[in-house]
């Protein structure tokens, strides 16, 4: 999950997530922080040196998910994904590694966004991939449109911007 920081809406909730006391007393649970962001300001901000710095991030948090996932072995793998652009692109390995190690996926979408990619080059075969038989969270029902080319009605839960 991405936490903070860069402060923003998904990864305030995925704090919350994590210092829930009733999450934490239910559950043994691990946290790998996925994002690759340290500050807004490196959010939408290019430079070679940012890229290769967020690269190294990315591995490091893959490297981390694959660790907990050989000697932790968890039941499910709660995965805070974006749903579109870069950011799918970055999430969908990790979506990918738990899937291969057949972990339950719940993937937890704070954003809409995935309808003008259904049907683009790489998200035409990927989306199908990482969402299948996945359960997905959403904020409202109002969101599925959005989504609902490539998952099931029945996939889906309703966390209404809360935990």
């Amino acid at each position: 999950m991405p936490l903070p920081p860069p402060v923003h809406g998904s990864s305030m909730m995925c704090q919350q997530i994590r210092q829930s006391q009733r999450i934490n007393e239910t559950f043994r649970c691990r946290y790998v922080n996925l994002s690759t962001s340290r500050s807004n300001e490196e959010i939408n901000h290019f430079s070679w040196r940012l890229a290769l710095l967020k690269g190294f991030r990315f591995l490091g948090a893959f490297v981390q998910t694959f660790w907990q996932l050989l000697w932790f072995h968890p039941d499910t793998c709660y995965i805070a994904v974006t749903c579109h652009g870069l950011g799918f692109l970055k999430d969908a390995p990790f979506v990918l590694l738990c899937k291969l190690f057949r972990k339950r996926i719940v993937l937890h979408q704070h954003n809409k966004g995935m309808k003008p990619y259904v049907h683009r080059p790489v998200y035409r075969w990927l989306l199908p991939l990482v969402y299948r038989k996945a359960s997905v969270i959403l904020l409202s029902w109002r969101l599925y449109d959005d989504i609902s080319e490539v998952v099931q009605h029945e996939q889906v839960r309703i966390c209404p911007n809360g935990i």
